[in-house]
């Protein structure tokens, strides 16, 4: 009896697949019209097209099977197909029903569903109480989380307090009264802060501020920008410095903001090229809001009455930075600048003296400290001015 099995090169326990796949590559080796019509090829592709034959078919691969096992005789070749039916017809009749073996039948099916269906039901039943403990637990340990704040608060360790409400993160359903506690903690923070700064408490004012940045979700700009100032009150010009570059990254490019970092720069860190650096960006920056209210007619226009003050330390700071760092020229010509919008500023006279003087046109300088002296100007500067 041959080995349809071995022939396609598959275990006994092959799926149909891999018989199919067998298949199709034994007989895209041995096809006759891939061997030029060799008799010995012809010969093993139809023993191979047999036992795929065979094989693909389950009734006639089970027959096999029970033959190969208890070794009946040896399959044909070929399976004759069977007899064709008849042309005639039979007449149709109703099959019988076996009403009892359907009601039981019926009655297994029914019962194993409602069994199927109670375990699932009580599955989900456990499970959700399972949770609501677990919830209750979980809710019981954040309530208690909660009042130890409260009562850090109470005890006046307020840092202590509020990091252990954070450790809450998001809040609860159920838990409305302890996120109004937290918002208004942070808001009672944002008021002492502020009120601090106002009343030239610094040191207090930053531990608020910082407070809100280390503990508050949100921190409004404005709030950064005190506490960067409150840093250069206490004369720490360096952490001023770090808070005002981060609020650059924020696009918080206010002329004010690089105003200040010039004037740390200049007078507390005294770096006078960085000083430099950010006075002429405040000053790109203001021209640049001049323009967009009055348009390039803006050196007509503008007066000292219609500027604020930052206005004035901007550009006379900027006159004294290049008078310092020798670019004379660019002093003279901010001071003229200066002088047009504030005729009154007896500083910028004395920087044009000083770069005229530096200059060696004593002509110019003697006349500058001369209008200086008009607008109370007591000091003195050399002996070719009387």
């Amino acid at each position: 009896m041959l080995n349809y099995y071995a022939i396609l090169g598959v275990t006994e326990a092959a799926s149909s697949a891999e018989i199919r796949a067998a298949f199709k590559r034994l007989a895209l080796q041995y096809h006759p019209d891939k061997n030029d019509g060799n008799v010995e090829m012809e010969e093993r592709f139809k023993e191979i097209n047999h036992a795929y034959q065979v094989l693909s078919n389950p009734y006639q691969k089970a027959r096999y099977d029970i033959q190969w096992q208890f070794g009946q005789p040896s399959e044909p070749y070929y399976t004759p197909p069977p007899p064709p039916r008849p042309t005639y017809r039979r007449a149709y009749k109703e099959p019988e029903i076996n009403w009892r073996e359907n009601w039981i039948a019926t009655a297994y099916a029914f019962g194993f569903t409602l069994v199927v269906a109670s375990l699932v039901m009580t599955s989900i039943f456990i499970k959700r109480a399972y949770d609501e403990k677990k919830m209750e637990e979980l809710l019981t340990a954040r309530r208690g989380i909660f009042e130890a704040a409260q009562n850090k608060y109470r005890l006046g360790e307020i840092e202590s307090a509020i990091s252990t409400i954070n450790t809450l993160g998001v809040f609860m359903e159920g838990e409305d009264d302890m996120e109004a506690y937290k918002t208004s903690l942070m808001e009672s923070f944002v008021f002492e802060a502020e009120h601090s700064y106002n009343q030239g408490v610094y040191e207090e004012a930053i531990y608020y501020f910082e407070l809100i940045e280390n503990y508050a979700p949100r921190n409004p700009l404005p709030l950064q920008e005190h506490l960067a100032l409150a840093y250069r009150e206490v004369n720490r010009p360096y952490k001023a410095l770090k808070k005002l570059k981060e609020l650059l990254i924020f696009n918080y490019r206010k002329m004010e903001t690089y105003l200040l970092m010039a004037q740390i720069y200049r007078d507390d860190i005294h770096d006078i090229d960085e000083a430099k650096r950010y006075f002429e960006v405040a000053s790109d920056l203001a021209i640049e809001k001049y323009k967009s209210i009055y348009g390039n007619a803006y050196p007509l226009v503008l007066s000292g009455a219609s500027l604020p003050e930052e206005h004035y330390y901007l550009y006379t700071g900027l006159a004294r930075v290049y008078l310092e760092t020798g670019e004379l020229d660019k002093a003279i010509k901010s001071t003229k600048w200066n002088i047009n919008i504030w005729p009154d500023s007896v500083e910028n006279y004395v920087i044009a003296a000083q770069s005229f003087e530096v200059l060696g046109d004593d002509a110019e300088a003697c006349e500058s400290i001369r209008k200086a002296r008009e607008h109370g100007y007591s000091g003195t500067f050399n002996s070719l001015c009387l």
